[in-house]
Parts: structure tokens; sequence; C-alpha cells
């Protein structure tokens, strides 16, 4: 029992460090952002998570440190959350649903800027 005590004590900071919906470290999903088409590994920029309770049109470049998004693969979501991108900053160009998995590419080769992120408890 103490070995399960322990064990369980350890791993708790690292549990509540990865947050729940309507903590300030939440993130519902974590994709790859690729600078070209095709999420070809050559052109991979990093893994990158997109925070908040989602439901509303969020920049992919929140730290403006970022080249084109050009190719976009989510990796793990929150169940229950959709992602969407877009290639404006009103979320008002076409819509591309983003499914875990899939490999994402505007069809006019335009850079993703915004995604908008649906999940069960967004407001």
């Amino acid at each position: 029992m103490q070995f399960l005590t322990i064990t369980f004590a350890t791993l708790l900071p690292l549990i509540a460090a990865q947050g729940s919906p309507g903590s300030p470290d939440f993130y519902n999903t974590v994709a790859e952002i690729y600078s070209g088409p095709n999420c070809e590994a050559s052109s991979l920029v990093w893994a990158d998570p997109i925070f908040g309770d989602g439901g509303i049109c969020q920049l992919l470049d929140r730290n403006d440190n970022t080249p084109d998004i050009i190719s976009y693969k989510v990796l793990r979501q929150y169940p229950g959350c959709t992602a969407t991108l877009y290639t404006d900053n009103d979320c008002l160009s076409t819509a591309y649903p983003a499914p875990v998995g899939a490999c994402v590419t505007s069809k006019d080769g335009k850079p993703f800027v915004k995604a908008f992120v649906q999940c069960p408890f967004s407001k």
C-alpha cells in the first residue's frame, strides 16, 4: 500500500500539469505543423498545442515565431473535440476539418492562420 501511495503522490503533479477543461494550462488539441504540403518529415516545424476550452477562432501562431503553416496533422485531441482550420483571420474562409491522424493542406496552398476547436464544454 505504501508503494501505491508514493507512486500516486509522485504522479499527481504530472496529471495536474496537463490541465483539465476550464484550467489555464488545458490544451484541447496537439498537432504537428509543417512548412510544406503533405505533412512531409522534411517540412516538420514542431508539435504545437491549442489551448483553452474551444468555441473561439484562435491563432495557430500565438507567438509570431512560426513559418507559414502549409499542412497540419492533429496527433491528439480531447475526447469529443473537433478542429477546423482556416486561412484567414476571421475563420470565414474555406473550412478545413482536421480529424486526428489526417494530414490537412489547403486546396490553394495558402497557409493556415487560425483554428476553431469545438468541444462538448465549449461556450
